[in-house]
């Protein structure tokens, strides 16, 4: 059986291996990625901190006690710091500092003002053990729930951080009832103690690989987005929403219904005013139309100024109703760049798929009647 101090440089040397890691990402990428400098360092610190636990009795109090016990609790602060950063929360550090400085104050009052073993440990346990709860709440709590969505790197994250946060506190129940156990000798190979240390240090690598699952997952999101949705608007690409509506005649579902959205006038507006000023256009149109459309009805940007929505479930009556009253909702949003307040238009055209037509057949009907609304003067829906 390896005895605690074995174990404690054991988690040394893979907490500092976890840093390299870490640290190995590139930097465009950390930077992207909320978290992952927090975390990085936390592993870093970390493996500092098992350091000089695991030269107790061999360097001064100093730094085997005071200043690992410090270190130590910073790393589980920038755990937790490093989670509020991944998930877009608002900072806390100046409370986490000041949790951190008050713990270590009381823990040094109990060092050289009287020597309570056991407060130290109970303090020590209570707040590190209070910031991985909160930690492993908040990834439970933020973890992805659309479809789709890898979640493995979640659960294993959390489930790992409560099982830690149990052993913080099976470790402050032995504090309690037995003030004086470890107190002689911290690394007493009692059951407690082989327990404690070798699951705190399974633990800890355990939550620094749920770092690493959960910031895979990010980039591979972020990834998988960029290829998907067009960079300017947001929108789904040609190829993306193209891909959609083939699937969506395959699956032999009807009614399938697709909208052809035009911005009226678009040209005069990059020839007036500029580019950069097309370009709000286009965004404006998007994020009004995405806040009427519900999350089963993707929208493509098929190119330039025109933009393709897919319509499941939508027989043409519907089909009208839906345009009609994006339509509408864009109209009635004034666009307002450089502080004068513009109208935008749209026209559309709308078709729904009759039995055995394929999508070029249905593109062309929808693409029809948008020219048919464009001639009848803009900013109104024809269906084909």
């Amino acid at each position: 059986m390896l005895d605690p101090r074995s174990i404690i440089f054991i988690l040394a040397a893979l907490s500092l291996l976890m840093a390299v890691v870490l640290f190995a990402m590139p930097a465009s990428i950390r930077q992207r990625l909320g978290g992952a400098r927090h975390w990085s360092l936390s592993m870093l610190v970390l493996a500092g901190a098992s350091v000089l636990y695991g030269l107790r009795d061999i360097v001064p109090d100093l730094l085997s006690v005071t200043v690992a016990n410090a270190a130590s609790l910073t790393s589980v602060a920038m755990i937790y710091a490093g989670g509020r950063a991944f998930f877009g929360l608002t900072p806390r550090n100046g409370l986490l500092a000041f949790t951190v400085i008050v713990a270590c104050l009381v823990m040094i009052a109990c060092t050289y003002v009287q020597d309570l073993f056991s407060v130290r440990v109970i303090v020590f346990s209570l707040v590190s053990g209070g910031l991985l709860l909160l930690y492993g709440l908040d990834v439970s709590r933020r973890r992805p729930r659309h479809h789709g969505s890898a979640r493995f790197p979640y659960l294993f994250t959390s489930v790992t951080v409560f099982v830690d946060v149990l052993a913080s506190f099976l470790r402050i129940i032995n504090a309690v009832l037995s003030p004086t156990a470890g107190s002689e000798n911290f690394f007493a190979p009692t059951p407690m103690n082989v327990l404690y240390f070798s699951t705190h240090s399974l633990l800890a690598i355990c939550i620094s690989v749920g770092f690493i699952l959960m910031l895979n997952e990010r980039l591979h999101a972020m990834l998988e987005h960029q290829l998907s949705h067009d960079a300017l608007t947001n929108a789904y690409t040609r190829n993306i929403v193209i891909d959609m509506a083939k699937r969506a005649l395959a699956s032999g579902r009807r009614p399938v219904s697709l909208l052809l959205l035009d911005i009226d006038h678009f040209k005069s507006v990059n020839d007036t005013l500029g580019h950069q000023v097309g370009d709000a256009v286009l965004q404006h149109v998007v994020v009004t139309l995405g806040a009427t459309l519900r999350p089963d009805e993707p929208l493509g940007r098929y190119g330039g100024e025109e933009f393709l929505l897919l319509l499941r479930d939508a027989n043409p009556e519907q089909a009208m109703l839906v345009a009609e009253r994006l339509r509408q909702r864009v109209a009635d949003t004034v666009f307002n760049p450089n502080g004068e307040a513009r109208t935008i238009t749209l026209s559309i055209g709308c078709a729904t798929a009759t039995p055995d037509e394929n999508l070029e057949q249905l593109l062309h009907r929808a693409d029809a009647a948008l020219y048919r609304a464009k001639r009848a003067g803009r900013n109104q829906v024809q269906q084909g």
